[in-house]
């Protein structure tokens, strides 16, 4: 009797368990194909900077993990429910290491734009501002390109998340 009353305490336990969660309002996942939007296409990403091709790793690094940590698809303009637009506007160095020269340790930071346009209509669906540092140390190896490469991985990540309503 005792262990039958250890198993029905145990079992209701588990139930509450899995539906406190979506009692409390929170969901996880994006909202976006609930609003109609399941097929994205990938402008490249502008570079409103004087540095040359920083666009490039960002924007491999987008169509990359696009259907992987979203689920949406990557398509054509033409054939897409949203465009998402992303551009590079800023990007400082900084010598983390002072008095050295060469720079032995330095860092980058990104400030990147991203908009989620709405294909038939031109709204905007979604429109953050994002930052992102990296830091590379020469004697081991890294320099501005490792780092320009983390901060692509990074900020693609960010563009991602942001693409959820509530980031």
């Amino acid at each position: 009797m005792r262990a039958l009353e250890v198993i029905h305490r145990a079992s209701i336990y588990t139930l509450l368990l899995a539906v406190l969660p979506a009692a409390c309002g929170y969901t996880s996942g994006f909202d976006l194909a609930s609003g109609g939007t399941r097929k994205i296409a990938v402008q490249i990403a502008g570079n409103q900077t004087f540095r040359q091709r920083l666009e490039i790793p960002l924007t491999h690094e987008l169509v990359r993990q696009l259907p992987i940590r979203t689920g949406l698809i990557i398509t054509s303009h033409s054939n897409a429910d949203a465009i998402l637009e992303v551009s590079i506007n800023d990007v400082l160095d900084r010598t983390l290491v002072i008095g050295s020269t060469p720079v032995l340790e330095g860092g980058l930071i990104f400030a990147v734009k991203m908009r989620l346009v709405d294909q038939k209509t031109g709204s905007v669906l979604r429109e953050r501002t994002i930052m992102d540092r990296a830091e590379f140390r020469v004697p081991i190896g890294e320099n501005a390109v490792s780092a320009t490469s983390e901060a692509a991985h990074d900020l693609a990540r960010k563009v991602l998340l942001a693409l959820e309503s509530d980031f």
